[in-house]
């Protein structure tokens, strides 16, 4: 007996109704598959494009620490160049004694280094 009479002589067959309500359920549970897998996509993708940018990041800081300069590498190498500095001064001083003799300079007092 899959059809029942309700007293109006319209019978209902639950057996379409069943099978309807299922190819309901069925479609709306494709739909939440689709969905969640759409979501778990857009965020595989978000999660991708963040790590993505944070390793170029890493890298390129990587480079700047290999290229850049520390106080004592330039202490380092400016002591060659302070050494130079330092002789052309002594000799112009020199040469400035030598020049206008020791009752002509134009500054008060020259000192030897």
């Amino acid at each position: 007996m899959d059809r029942v009479d309700g007293g109006s002589g319209v019978g209902i067959n639950y057996k379409t109704c069943f099978e309807k309500i299922g190819v309901i359920v069925d479609k709306l549970s494709d739909m939440v598959y689709w969905l969640l897998g759409a979501i778990a996509s857009i965020t595989a993708w978000i999660v991708k494009r963040l790590f993505g940018r944070i390793d170029t990041l890493e890298e390129r800081v990587d480079t700047i620490e290999c290229t850049q300069l520390t106080k004592e590498d330039l202490d380092n190498s400016l002591e060659p160049i302070r050494d130079t500095n330092t002789m052309i001064l002594t000799h112009l001083l020199e040469h400035r004694r030598t020049e206008y003799g020791p009752d002509k300079l134009k500054t008060k007092e020259i000192k030897d280094e």
